[in-house]
């Protein structure tokens, strides 16, 4: 029986002030999976936790959260 998918992200594109961050990016997050974001500074990490919450918008493509589940996101330098 296949699993229903945590998280979708499917043919993700996303510009920030001209420049390309994502382009066509998909992602699956099934249950059990484990994520680890690596790369340098300013490469699009931060920014794809932003999206894989829902807070910020892709210029094109589809996010999908299955059914009762949620996505959270603390920011690096939260404001207390």
């Amino acid at each position: 029986m296949a699993r229903t998918p945590l998280l979708q992200l499917s043919d993700i594109s996303l510009t920030f002030g001209g420049d390309p961050v994502f382009d066509g990016m998909s992602l699956t997050v099934q249950p059990g999976d484990r994520l680890a974001l690596v790369g340098r500074n300013g490469s699009g990490k931060s920014t794809l936790m932003k999206v894989m919450a829902g807070l910020v918008e892709p210029d094109s493509g589809a996010r999908v959260v299955s059914p009762g589940n949620s996505v959270g996101y603390m920011a690096q330098e939260p404001e207390m």
